[in-house]
């Protein structure tokens, strides 16, 4: 019961339908590309900076599918959106994180947003580092940057 329950609350911070509770943000992004990049019809694209939980996710899901994976350069949405024109894939999953812990920069979520609507993709945006941090709500960067309802996935783990 206590678990619903913060799953539901969770769900209400992000604006969502739903949210689902994995055990760490590493399981989470395992789970999440998987079950989003299922196929040889599907191109992940990500970010080379992204977290390591991320790399792994994206590499799992596209080496056991046969998905696509493509790496554009750090921040640079001229270069993914040439990535994603060059894909003929059917499916194409955008994975970021809202906020690179290391370099402590922030992903261009509109910028992202405008190319997740012009490919018919999905936009997965990792907030570990910026939910209860970004935005009125504390609901992450998507939040802040008024685009929350854009972005198709938000993973967040609660261990940061």
């Amino acid at each position: 019961h206590a678990h619903r329950e913060l799953e539901s609350a969770l769900a209400a911070l992000k604006g969502t339908e739903e949210a689902l509770l994995f055990p760490t943000g590493y399981a989470a992004n395992l789970g999440v590309f998987s079950a989003l990049a299922h196929s040889p019809e599907c191109a992940i694209f990500s970010d080379e900076l992204n977290h390591a939980s991320i790399v792994d996710g994206a590499r799992l899901a596209a080496r056991g599918a046969g998905a696509e994976l493509h790496i554009y350069r750090h921040n640079d949405v001229t270069h993914l959106d040439a990535l994603m024109r060059q894909s003929n894939a059917p499916r194409k999953l955008i994975v970021v994180d809202s906020l690179f812990s290391m370099d402590g920069d922030f992903a261009d979520v509109r910028g992202l947003v405008r190319l997740r609507d012009a490919h018919g993709a999905l936009l997965c945006l990792d907030e570990a580092h910026a939910t209860l941090v970004c935005g009125d709500r504390g609901g992450g960067w998507a939040e802040a940057c008024g685009v929350s309802d854009k972005v198709d996935v938000h993973v967040g783990p609660l261990s940061k």
